[in-house]
């Protein structure tokens, strides 16, 4: 009840291309369940991101990056590791606080990974809910409990009304486009939600303060704590304020140097690396991505085969998908750079 909303438990979907699945276990966390109380000899790593940690755009459970960077991991050392995804979709540092005090914490982390800042970053510039706040009350809004009358309780019971109701109002729609209910005044054909002539400094104050709180929380159980840099697509940003989230998302990087100074966390600056590996990309392989997704669409089976193809080898050679959002051979990448750090930082015990 403490979070706007959370990942369905024991859920799994297989999207539009069959070869990309989501699954969640019955605590409502991506990939394999993990037992509680930790066995002893295990390390356990926990992982807090938005979409780009949940694995919004990976093809896999496995090909996530926390699932990569387990596999890298035990690779490296053959000790018992284990990496938990606990990243959601849409969350800021604001509801990855929450989720590591009350959800987090009893799985027994003794290292706690924080890739987060693009939502923090949205969150600080939003322009549409108001002076920003502290409690981030002009970005997340309070969930509405849907009150249906009698009346339509009785004609739900028509396969007619249902059918007149998905087909001719946005009565579905609002149920299915999360942010409809979880952001503040949200409105998809605004033009431009991040300007400001002005920016406050509370949400990047917010952002200090809950890193901080992160750290002291994870301290509770005896864990320590990991900041990581976000990479970003930086072309893949429109909007007319796009310098300014640029700019904005620099600055999130110098709070995640400076609050791992200040705390004792560490810091992995895995930006400059990722967005180096996106500037090998060659344009061959980006075009893959945008011409498999348009057979896809195709109602040719051949086509959409071909579709597949290209979109597999994009996977296997691309970084980004859009913005913060990874390919399988970008979180990978990611994997890669964060497992370094976690090796020649001694974090893992003897």
């Amino acid at each position: 009840p403490y979070l706007a909303y959370a990942l369905k438990p024991d859920f799994q979907v297989q999207h539009d291309q069959p070869f990309k699945i989501t699954t969640h276990n019955k605590d409502g966390y991506r990939g394999p369940l993990r037992a509680v109380p930790k066995p002893e000899g295990v390390y356990r790593i926990l992982c807090l991101g938005g979409s780009s940690t949940h694995g919004t755009s990976t093809n896999t459970d496995e090909s996530t990056w926390p699932a990569r960077l387990e596999h890298h991991l035990v690779e490296a050392t053959g000790k018992k590791i284990e990496v938990i995804n606990f990243g959601v979709f849409g969350y800021s540092t604001f509801e990855s606080l929450v989720n590591l005090s009350y959800r987090g914490l009893r799985l027994e982390p003794d290292l706690v990974l924080v890739y987060h800042s693009i939502n923090d970053m949205r969150c600080a510039l939003y322009n549409m809910g108001g002076e920003v706040k502290s409690d981030n009350s002009h970005w997340r809004a309070i969930w509405p409990q849907v009150m249906e009358s009698p009346g339509e309780n009785l004609l739900e019971k028509s396969l007619l009304y249902c059918a007149l109701r998905k087909e001719f109002t946005d009565y579905l729609a609002r149920f299915q486009v999360i942010d409809a209910f979880a952001i503040v005044n949200y409105d998809p054909a605004a033009p431009d939600p991040y300007a400001n002539e002005v920016v406050s400094p509370v949400g990047f104050e917010s952002f200090a303060r809950n890193l901080t709180n992160i750290v002291a929380t994870a301290r509770t159980q005896g864990a320590r704590t990991l900041f990581i840099t976000q990479a970003l697509d930086r072309e893949d940003i429109k909007a007319g304020s796009r310098q300014l989230q640029w700019d904005s998302m620099d600055r999130m990087g110098e709070i995640l140097l400076k609050v791992a100074q200040d705390t004792g966390a560490g810091f992995c600056d895995a930006r400059p690396i990722m967005e180096q590996a996106f500037a090998q990309v060659t344009p061959e392989t980006q075009a893959k991505e945008v011409r498999s997704k348009e057979l896809l669409r195709s109602t040719d089976p051949a086509q959409v085969e071909e579709g597949r193809r290209l979109w597999m080898e994009f996977s296997r050679e691309g970084i980004f998908t859009g913005d913060v959002h990874m390919t399988d051979h970008g979180a990978d990448t990611l994997a890669r750079t964060i497992a370094h750090s976690i090796l020649i930082g001694d974090y893992l015990p003897e």
